[in-house]
């Protein structure tokens, strides 16, 4: 590099010093280890009744963490610890523990085992003693509290391996390079050339499923222009995260156009980080570190450093990986790759905080945020505030900001993530949430968090508050289009049922028998053995008969003259024995209707009908002194809407058996005591008729 003579001379030189320095680091990690890495070379493991002490020994005073895992499990981390990873003790256990899992994280050892339920762990660890001590029981399970607030082993489980191992595309400041349009006219026929020159805009612009089909296309025909649509189509792979795919693709490219390579610095960075990320952490540490040397007057140079430090970390070389961070953060505070080291860095403290001392890490987390004007970054940096806050903050303010960053970045990588972050939450802020003082809160509240009410279902009467809240509201419509929603989502199937009759109900009350005879019928054909179908059966025979449709009315109601049935509604018989009437069967319109009148309670409003209806079709029967029976029997209701009708019926009746003088006296009774001026009438004329018979 040839630094200009001038005023930025020094700083141009301090710059390319600080790059070597970090490359030196990067090249050969192996001979600037901080230190020596302990030694991990014995385990005790000695039950002690009601507890267990585990006792680890080691060359040298151990630098560790003890951390509490999902699933109650203990995670012992020894920092730069090598050995033998003991796998006779994946099958041991007691009454304390079992399953010990050493396994390697880098430069450090980690021992990772169950504790029994109720169990908790004592640190009983002496300074400056090369070993670590623990002791797991029952005696111990108030001494280490849950790295997380109650309620949030959702959120957390999988948080370590999140934070750690997530890797989303690094998109470096390299200038996208389309193709020479010259170059491309010596491979392709005009129609070819615009094809494959909006294949590379979509890919520019970030339309990469497009740029995808495009780029396979060109790729699988051998021609000319197929080294270059590999290369393509490797970069855009990688952008899409499928980097087995985009490792291949780049690796035959190199095979047909090596100096491709030489000439395109960014696609060089995606081969390399996409070598890495299969695996092959030294391949990938020499091709990018290749790129940093051609590259030290660029400012592409630091977040390329970053990266490589990213690989040292995962090879195990930890202690190195941190000094390049922090000579980043420290040395390119006008650099993307600054806030890419201090995101690095602040990871680091992720999993040490509790809900007492998060915010510290949580407000460097928006920091970077808040500065970056690279999208990837931001949405990680974003990301991880938020689930800083899901796990250790207030319900009500996570949520909110959890649903801030779905705003921000609503089909981002996090998508899942944030939507089971966002479920566990819902539940939290409802359980804790008095909604009986605030039944409108309740509807907010709902019809904001409808697509995240999946943990909400599993709370007992959840649906029913709910609904509760809409009726108290006078909201049938609202309710109707929130419920059918919700018959839509897989997690709302169980509350099917309840849906499906609530959703009824309320089309029924606005009169819209259309729906209800929908969604009744839905019932029925999804759930037949479902307690609640007999109810639904009432109910729509009961609409059936309103709409004069008495023959599906008695269909659906008739299955209540076998022996033995009772009804759900008492009003179900009143509606079969009316259907019936209507249709003529008249014996079994008596008896159904005998059945209503014989229960106890029964709706008062339909009561004398009942005795009208029930009279008319013993009569229909041939049966008229039953009938007469039934009329007598209506007319000792107190407060009868009907009376004058039964009267006028009773003496229609005893006229027909030819009992003059007792049709006199209910004719009478009619035109004495009636309200109604039409019986009276009708009384009257029959009076003058029994009269003028000879």
């Amino acid at each position: 590099m040839n630094c200009p003579v001038g005023p930025d001379y020094n700083a141009c030189l301090r710059y390319v010093r600080v790059l070597l320095s970090a490359l030196l680091l990067l090249l050969a990690p192996q001979q600037v280890s901080a230190s020596p890495p302990n030694q991990l070379y014995k385990v005790d493991i000695r039950p002690k009744g009601d507890y267990t002490r585990i006792i680890v020994r080691l060359d040298a005073p151990p630098r560790y963490s003890v951390s509490e895992l999902p699933g109650h499990r203990l995670r012992l981390a020894i920092r730069d610890t090598q050995g033998t990873l003991f796998r006779k003790y994946r099958n041991y256990s007691d009454n304390n523990i079992g399953g010990l899992v050493f396994s390697r994280r880098g430069a450090d050892m980690l021992i990772t085992f169950a504790m029994a339920a109720g169990a908790g762990w004592h640190d009983v660890s002496r300074a400056q003693i090369s070993a670590i001590t623990l002791d797991v029981g029952q005696r111990f399970k108030h001494r280490s509290p849950e790295p997380y607030l109650p309620g949030r082993e959702k959120i957390w489980h999988g948080v370590e391996k999140l934070v750690r191992d997530f890797d989303p595309p690094v998109k470096t400041e390299f200038l996208f390079q389309p193709t020479d349009p010259k170059l491309l006219k010596g491979m392709l026929d005009v129609a070819g050339q615009q094809s494959f020159m909006a294949a590379e805009a979509a890919l520019y612009k970030g339309y990469f499923s497009e740029a995808e089909e495009a780029f396979t296309a060109f790729a699988a025909k051998q021609s000319s222009v197929r080294p270059l649509a590999l290369y393509r189509l490797g970069e855009t792979a990688y952008m899409l995260q499928k980097y087995p795919q985009a490792l291949a693709a780049f690796r035959e490219a190199e095979k047909l156009w090596p100096a491709f390579l030489v000439l395109n610095p960014g696609v060089t960075f995606s081969y390399g980080d996409s070598i890495a990320r299969s695996g092959n952490l030294s391949a990938a540490r020499t091709l990018l570190a290749g790129l940093i040397g051609r590259l030290a007057d660029k400012k592409f140079a630091p977040v390329l450093l970053v990266r490589l430090a990213d690989i040292l970390a995962r090879q195990g070389h930890d202690n190195e990986a941190l000094a390049v961070y922090r000579t980043v953060a420290e040395n390119f505070p006008d650099n993307k790759a600054n806030l890419m080291a201090r995101l690095r860095l602040n990871d680091r403290h992720f999993m040490d905080v509790t809900p007492w001392t998060f915010g510290r890490v949580a407000a460097v987390y928006e920091d970077i945020a808040r500065k970056s004007g690279d999208f990837i970054l931001r949405e990680e940096a974003q990301f991880k505030y938020t689930l800083l806050e899901a796990i250790h903050g207030e319900p009500v303010a996570a949520l909110r900001q959890v649903m801030a960053f779905q705003r921000l970045f609503p089909r981002g990588v996090y998508t899942t993530v944030c939507r089971n972050i966002r479920e566990t939450l819902v539940v939290l802020v409802y359980r804790q949430t008095d909604w009986g003082r605030d039944p409108a809160g309740l509807i907010r509240f709902f019809e904001e968090q409808n697509d995240y009410l999946a943990g909400c279902m599993e709370q007992p009467e959840f649906l029913q508050k709910v609904k509760q809240a809409y009726a108290d509201a006078g909201r049938p419509i609202e309710l109707i289009r929130f419920f059918s929603g919700l018959l839509e989502r897989q997690w709302a199937a169980s509350a099917g049922p309840f849906l499906y009759e609530t959703i009824a109900e309320n089309a029924d009350l606005l009169g819209d028998n259309v729906m209800a005879e929908k969604y009744m019928l839905a019932f029925i054909s999804k759930f037949p053995n479902h307690p609640r179908a007999r109810m639904i059966f009432e109910r729509l025979g009961m609409l059936y008969h309103n709409e004069g449709r008495y023959q599906e009315s008695r269909d659906k109601l008739i299955w209540l003259m076998r022996k033995g049935e009772k009804a759900e509604l008492p009003e179900s018989f009143y509606y079969l024995a009316r259907s019936l009437w209507k249709l003529k069967q008249f014996a079994e319109a008596s008896r159904a209707m005998t059945q209503f009148l014989a229960q106890t309670p029964r709706p008062q409003r339909l009561v004398a009908d009942a005795y009208f209806v029930a009279a008319s079709a013993l009569e229909s029967s041939g049966d008229r002194k039953g009938a007469i029976a039934m009329l007598e029997e209506g007319l000792k209701l107190p407060n009868n809407p009907r009376s004058d009708e039964l009267t006028y019926k009773a003496g229609s009746l005893w006229l027909l058996e030819g009992d003059n003088s007792r049709a006199r006296v209910y004719f009478e009774q009619v035109i004495a005591k009636g309200s109604d001026p039409d019986w009276r009438k009708l009384a009257q004329q029959a009076l003058g008729a029994i009269s003028i018979k000879p």
